[in-house]
């Protein structure tokens, strides 16, 4: 009876060692596929990487070609309805010198194209569409908005109109970021232009500085504003 049961218990171990043997095959086998689909999610990590840069890259270069398409063109706001006619291109080289007294433009100023905007009707059905137009030369563009700044209001017939630049919204925002640095600019009274696309310039001790982020640019006012026999800040002792 004792070699009966010595028996069984044997043909019992050596069950136990064949399926331990199995379990150990499959974890080896669990481990080798999990080692692979690591260096699978690694590698398809990377490739998600330099995709995301890729499109980062290229929605950069997309919008700079969309904004660079749109460097002549000007937005005028306000403009009655059918105003211009069936010919905006003439109305606009005729009318706008004109309405800028800009008497240099008068026989230089030539639009290439002009059309309202294509945007959908708003609940106010008189209110019209602006204008856009392209200028063949930039720097009639430039003129253009330099003396609708320098003259403040514009009105046509009683009614306020507003020149523009055009451009998309995200470099809109971008540039309008910047608004509350120039105001402080212009109080301490130093020099600035904001470029394009959007890259602020400043005129500082003989050099120029320029400044893509407007809190770097906040940070330059606030140490220029300082004096200089200013105790240092408990970080520089």
């Amino acid at each position: 009876q004792i070699e009966e049961r010595i028996s069984e218990i044997k043909s019992s171990i050596s069950s136990m060692d064949k399926k331990m043997e199995a379990f150990t095959k499959r974890l080896d086998e669990a481990e080798h596929h999990l080692r692979n689909t690591e260096d699978s999610i690694h590698g398809l990590e990377m490739t998600v990487q330099q995709l995301q840069e890729t499109v980062v890259k290229l929605q950069e270069k997309a919008d700079d070609l969309e904004n660079r398409s749109r460097r002549c063109n000007l937005c005028l706001v306000g403009l009655p309805k059918a105003e211009e006619g069936k010919d905006p291109v003439s109305f606009l080289e005729s009318w706008l010198p004109s309405l800028l007294n800009l008497l240099v433009l008068s026989n230089n100023l030539e639009v290439e194209r002009a059309h309202r905007a294509f945007l959908p009707r708003t609940r106010n059905a008189d209110s019209p569409r602006m204008l856009i137009f392209k200028l063949l030369r930039y720097r009639n563009k430039e003129v253009i908005l330099r003396q609708a700044r320098k003259l403040g209001a514009l009105t046509f017939k009683n009614k306020p109109v507003y020149i523009f630049p055009d451009m998309n919204a995200d470099l809109f925002q971008k540039r309008r970021s910047f608004f509350g640095v120039k105001r402080r600019y212009k109080d301490l009274d130093i020099p600035f232009a904001l470029l394009f696309p959007a890259r602020l310039r400043i005129d500082f001790q003989g050099q120029h500085l320029f400044f893509t982020n407007p809190l770097d640019a906040e940070n330059h006012i606030k140490m220029a504003s300082l004096p200089e026999d200013s105790p240092p800040s408990p970080r520089e002792q």
